[in-house]
Protein backbone atom coordinates (compact mmCIF):
# COMPACT_ATOMS: atom_id res chain seq x y z
CA UNK A 1 0.00 0.00 0.00
CA UNK A 2 2.74 2.35 1.11
CA UNK A 3 4.63 1.44 -2.31
CA UNK A 4 1.65 2.38 -4.45
CA UNK A 5 1.02 5.50 -2.82
CA UNK A 6 4.95 6.69 -3.53
CA UNK A 7 4.34 5.70 -6.93
CA UNK A 8 1.37 7.40 -7.47
CA UNK A 9 3.02 10.88 -5.72
CA UNK A 10 5.90 10.05 -7.95
CA UNK A 11 3.64 10.00 -11.01
CA UNK A 12 1.66 12.88 -10.10
CA UNK A 13 4.95 14.98 -9.54
CA UNK A 14 6.22 13.65 -12.62
CA UNK A 15 2.93 14.42 -15.16
CA UNK A 16 2.71 17.67 -13.49
CA UNK A 17 6.55 18.42 -14.39
CA UNK A 18 5.87 17.15 -17.84
CA UNK A 19 3.11 19.30 -18.60
CA UNK A 20 4.46 22.56 -17.72
CA UNK A 21 7.87 21.48 -19.37
CA UNK A 22 8.86 23.78 -22.01
CA UNK A 23 10.21 23.63 -25.83
CA UNK A 24 13.23 21.65 -26.33
CA UNK A 25 14.20 23.99 -29.76
CA UNK A 26 16.13 26.54 -27.26
CA UNK A 27 18.44 23.38 -26.13
CA UNK A 28 19.16 21.99 -29.15
CA UNK A 29 19.94 25.37 -30.57
CA UNK A 30 22.24 26.26 -27.54
CA UNK A 31 23.93 23.15 -27.93
CA UNK A 32 24.61 23.39 -31.38
CA UNK A 33 25.80 27.26 -30.60
CA UNK A 34 27.80 26.38 -27.93
CA UNK A 35 29.59 23.40 -30.99
CA UNK A 36 30.09 25.50 -32.99
CA UNK A 37 31.27 28.52 -30.57
CA UNK A 38 33.99 26.00 -29.11
CA UNK A 39 35.32 24.84 -32.62
CA UNK A 40 35.52 28.51 -33.86
CA UNK A 41 38.02 29.44 -30.81
CA UNK A 42 41.06 30.70 -32.93
CA UNK A 43 42.86 29.02 -29.43
CA UNK A 44 41.82 25.22 -31.04
CA UNK A 45 44.39 25.73 -33.28
CA UNK A 46 47.51 25.64 -30.95
CA UNK A 47 45.55 23.31 -27.92
CA UNK A 48 43.28 20.92 -29.82
CA UNK A 49 43.21 18.86 -26.96
CA UNK A 50 41.72 21.22 -24.24
CA UNK A 51 39.06 22.51 -26.75
CA UNK A 52 38.15 18.39 -27.65
CA UNK A 53 37.73 18.44 -23.71
CA UNK A 54 35.32 21.09 -23.58
CA UNK A 55 33.42 19.64 -26.58
CA UNK A 56 33.50 16.60 -24.10
CA UNK A 57 32.22 18.22 -20.71
CA UNK A 58 29.67 19.98 -22.96
CA UNK A 59 28.10 16.76 -24.53
CA UNK A 60 27.48 15.11 -21.32
CA UNK A 61 26.19 18.04 -19.70
CA UNK A 62 23.65 17.73 -22.79
CA UNK A 63 23.29 13.95 -23.77
CA UNK A 64 21.18 11.41 -21.33
CA UNK A 65 24.25 9.17 -21.15
CA UNK A 66 22.13 6.66 -19.21
CA UNK A 67 19.54 6.80 -21.61
CA UNK A 68 21.69 5.96 -24.57
CA UNK A 69 23.18 3.25 -23.11
CA UNK A 70 19.79 1.71 -22.11
CA UNK A 71 18.80 2.31 -25.45
CA UNK A 72 21.75 0.68 -27.04
CA UNK A 73 21.74 -2.30 -25.57
CA UNK A 74 18.28 -2.98 -25.89
CA UNK A 75 16.00 -5.65 -23.60
CA UNK A 76 19.64 -7.03 -22.74
CA UNK A 77 19.58 -4.26 -20.16
CA UNK A 78 17.30 -5.93 -18.06
CA UNK A 79 19.82 -9.13 -17.61
CA UNK A 80 22.36 -6.78 -15.95
CA UNK A 81 22.68 -5.38 -12.25
CA UNK A 82 23.51 -2.26 -11.35
CA UNK A 83 26.92 -2.48 -11.44
CA UNK A 84 27.10 -3.77 -14.89
CA UNK A 85 24.70 -0.90 -15.98
CA UNK A 86 27.32 1.97 -15.01
CA UNK A 87 29.92 -0.27 -16.33
CA UNK A 88 28.21 -0.62 -19.49
CA UNK A 89 26.95 3.35 -19.07
CA UNK A 90 30.56 4.24 -18.89
CA UNK A 91 32.55 2.15 -21.39
CA UNK A 92 29.48 2.96 -24.31
CA UNK A 93 30.23 7.07 -23.68
CA UNK A 94 33.65 6.40 -23.49
CA UNK A 95 33.59 4.85 -26.69
CA UNK A 96 31.18 7.30 -28.46
CA UNK A 97 33.32 10.21 -27.23
CA UNK A 98 36.31 8.69 -28.26
CA UNK A 99 35.15 7.51 -31.60
CA UNK A 100 33.36 11.25 -32.41
CA UNK A 101 35.83 13.63 -30.91
CA UNK A 102 39.12 11.74 -31.84
CA UNK A 103 41.49 14.08 -33.60
CA UNK A 104 40.94 13.34 -37.48
CA UNK A 105 36.86 14.03 -36.77
CA UNK A 106 37.82 17.18 -34.84
CA UNK A 107 40.18 18.50 -37.46
CA UNK A 108 37.53 17.51 -40.10
CA UNK A 109 34.83 19.53 -38.14
CA UNK A 110 37.15 22.52 -38.26
CA UNK A 111 37.36 22.74 -41.75
CA UNK A 112 33.83 24.03 -41.70
CA UNK A 113 33.53 25.93 -38.84
CA UNK A 114 33.45 29.14 -41.21
CA UNK A 115 30.59 27.59 -43.56
CA UNK A 116 28.62 25.29 -41.87
CA UNK A 117 24.83 26.30 -41.65
CA UNK A 118 22.12 24.55 -39.11
CA UNK A 119 18.25 24.40 -40.12
CA UNK A 120 16.79 24.31 -36.78
CA UNK A 121 12.92 22.89 -38.37
CA UNK A 122 10.67 21.84 -36.44
CA UNK A 123 10.09 19.89 -33.08
CA UNK A 124 7.26 16.90 -32.93
CA UNK A 125 6.63 15.89 -29.58
CA UNK A 126 6.54 11.75 -29.41
CA UNK A 127 4.80 11.50 -25.97
CA UNK A 128 4.99 12.70 -22.26
CA UNK A 129 8.46 14.16 -21.59
CA UNK A 130 9.91 12.87 -25.30
CA UNK A 131 10.19 15.48 -27.88
CA UNK A 132 12.00 15.09 -31.74
CA UNK A 133 13.89 18.26 -32.95
CA UNK A 134 14.63 18.31 -36.74
CA UNK A 135 17.50 19.72 -38.34
CA UNK A 136 19.83 19.73 -40.87
CA UNK A 137 23.50 20.83 -41.53
CA UNK A 138 24.79 21.83 -44.62
CA UNK A 139 28.41 22.25 -44.34
CA UNK A 140 29.43 24.51 -47.15
CA UNK A 141 27.55 26.34 -50.32
CA UNK A 142 26.57 24.11 -52.70
CA UNK A 143 26.79 20.72 -50.53
CA UNK A 144 23.27 19.12 -49.95
CA UNK A 145 22.12 19.46 -46.62
CA UNK A 146 22.40 16.29 -44.24
CA UNK A 147 19.52 15.67 -42.29
CA UNK A 148 20.25 15.34 -38.71
CA UNK A 149 17.72 15.06 -36.15
CA UNK A 150 17.80 14.84 -32.06
CA UNK A 151 15.26 13.08 -29.76
CA UNK A 152 15.15 14.40 -26.23
CA UNK A 153 13.74 13.49 -23.29
CA UNK A 154 12.50 15.83 -20.25
CA UNK A 155 15.10 14.70 -17.20
CA UNK A 156 15.50 16.00 -14.14
CA UNK A 157 14.07 19.32 -15.14
CA UNK A 158 16.21 19.75 -18.44
CA UNK A 159 15.50 18.81 -22.08
CA UNK A 160 18.63 15.61 -22.87
CA UNK A 161 19.76 14.25 -25.82
CA UNK A 162 19.13 10.60 -25.89
CA UNK A 163 19.81 9.93 -29.57
CA UNK A 164 20.98 11.15 -32.81
CA UNK A 165 19.86 10.35 -36.18
CA UNK A 166 22.10 10.89 -39.21
CA UNK A 167 19.93 10.45 -42.49
CA UNK A 168 17.59 7.87 -40.94
CA UNK A 169 20.31 5.48 -39.05
CA UNK A 170 19.72 5.81 -35.27
CA UNK A 171 23.13 6.16 -33.61
CA UNK A 172 21.87 4.23 -30.45
CA UNK A 173 19.43 1.75 -32.89
CA UNK A 174 23.08 1.07 -34.94
CA UNK A 175 24.81 0.09 -31.83
CA UNK A 176 22.03 -2.07 -30.57
CA UNK A 177 21.92 -3.97 -33.54
CA UNK A 178 26.08 -5.23 -33.57
CA UNK A 179 25.68 -5.50 -29.42
CA UNK A 180 22.55 -7.82 -30.05
CA UNK A 181 24.79 -9.72 -32.43
CA UNK A 182 27.85 -10.33 -30.12
CA UNK A 183 25.89 -11.09 -27.17
CA UNK A 184 23.47 -13.80 -28.59
CA UNK A 185 26.97 -15.48 -30.07
CA UNK A 186 29.58 -14.76 -27.40
CA UNK A 187 27.58 -13.27 -24.23
CA UNK A 188 27.78 -10.29 -22.65
CA UNK A 189 31.32 -10.43 -21.04
CA UNK A 190 32.53 -10.76 -24.28
CA UNK A 191 30.64 -7.59 -25.79
CA UNK A 192 32.16 -5.98 -22.61
CA UNK A 193 35.79 -7.12 -23.85
CA UNK A 194 35.79 -6.05 -27.28
CA UNK A 195 34.41 -2.70 -25.91
CA UNK A 196 37.38 -2.11 -23.70
CA UNK A 197 39.65 -3.13 -26.54
CA UNK A 198 38.31 -1.02 -28.93
CA UNK A 199 38.24 1.98 -26.52
CA UNK A 200 42.14 1.35 -26.11
CA UNK A 201 43.15 0.73 -29.96
CA UNK A 202 41.59 4.53 -30.37
CA UNK A 203 43.17 5.84 -27.54
CA UNK A 204 46.91 4.45 -28.22
CA UNK A 205 46.14 5.54 -31.99
CA UNK A 206 45.71 9.13 -30.37
CA UNK A 207 48.55 9.17 -27.88
CA UNK A 208 46.84 9.36 -24.99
Amino acid sequence: MVLSLALAAGWSGAASALANAPDAMPEVRSLGDHVLTIAKDPSCKTNREGCREKLRVLIEDYWDTTGMARSALGYHWKTLDEAQRQQFTQLFSSLVESIYLSRSNFSKAQNYTNSVKVEYLKEIPEGDGFRKIDTTVTLKAGDKPIKVDYRLRWLDGKWKVYDVIVEDISLTGNYRNQFNRVINSHGYPELVRMLQSKIQQIKASEGT
